[in-house]
């Protein structure tokens, strides 16, 4: 996926301003919000990207988006992205540290795919360790800034590598965000999960809803439930 574009069915995906490039875990993860979240007035994304997530949910959901963004050509590429697509006058791209955002709007969806990792080795390019670094936007602001933003009836859905699950799990209960679903990610049957979603809500009064996910079957095939969370979206599904 190292394309400078990136082509699905209903819109296309150019990555060549981004560091960090259209992943099968990232669409993953937008497919699984898309069908999960609720039909809702008003959904934002934070560290937008290319717009992938927001596009993904755009397509499934009437909702109006704020998609956030602080990597200036990034923002750009993500708002051709966005522009180029036929729910344009339903995203609205903001170029701002989410630290800083200061919305008026209580949101029915929160999502995000937050930089990855923290106090690990970095690269020597300002706008890769801003995508993978979670030194600025750290998980525990992370939750913070969306306890503030989400309605009560809100649904906060999260992307995280699974070596950070029992810290994650942590900082959200700290911060007031209860774990209403959770799906660990792996690559195959014959690997551990790499990446787990999660919904997490304001609301602790329902059963939390776990259910595995495997990209690849024994024959390295695409399993069933990867090919129905993705047929809408992956060209040749």
């Amino acid at each position: 996926m190292g394309n400078n574009y990136f082509r699905f069915k209903q819109f296309t995906i150019d990555q060549a301003g981004c560091a960090m490039k259209v992943t099968t875990d990232a669409s993953l993860f937008g497919a699984w919000v898309a069908m999960h979240a609720k039909q809702s007035q008003r959904a934002l994304d934070i560290g937008g990207g290319t717009g992938l997530l927001s596009l993904m949910l755009a397509q499934k959901n009437e909702t109006a988006i704020d998609v956030i963004e602080i990597e200036q050509e990034c923002f750009d590429q993500m708002k051709q992205n966005i522009e180029n697509s036929e729910w344009k006058q339903r995203i609205h791209c903001v170029l701002q540290d989410v630290n800083e955002f200061d919305s008026t709007h209580n949101y029915d969806i929160i999502l995000s795919n937050p930089p990855f990792h923290q106090h690990q080795l970095k690269s020597d390019q300002l706008a890769i360790n801003l995508a993978r670094h979670g030194d600025e936007l750290t998980l525990e602001l992370l939750f913070k800034k969306v306890n503030e933003m989400i309605a009560d009836h809100g649904e906060f859905f999260l992307l995280v590598p699974a070596y950070r699950e029992q810290e994650t799990e942590s900082i959200a209960e700290k911060n007031g965000m209860h774990l209403q679903k959770k799906a660990p990610v792996k690559q195959s049957v014959y690997h551990e999960a790499f990446r787990i979603m999660y919904a997490f809500s304001k609301n602790n009064d329902s059963e939390i809803e776990k259910a595995e996910i495997i990209i690849k079957d024994k024959s390295d095939q695409y399993t069933p439930e990867f090919i129905e969370l993705l047929r809408d979206y992956y060209l040749f599904l």
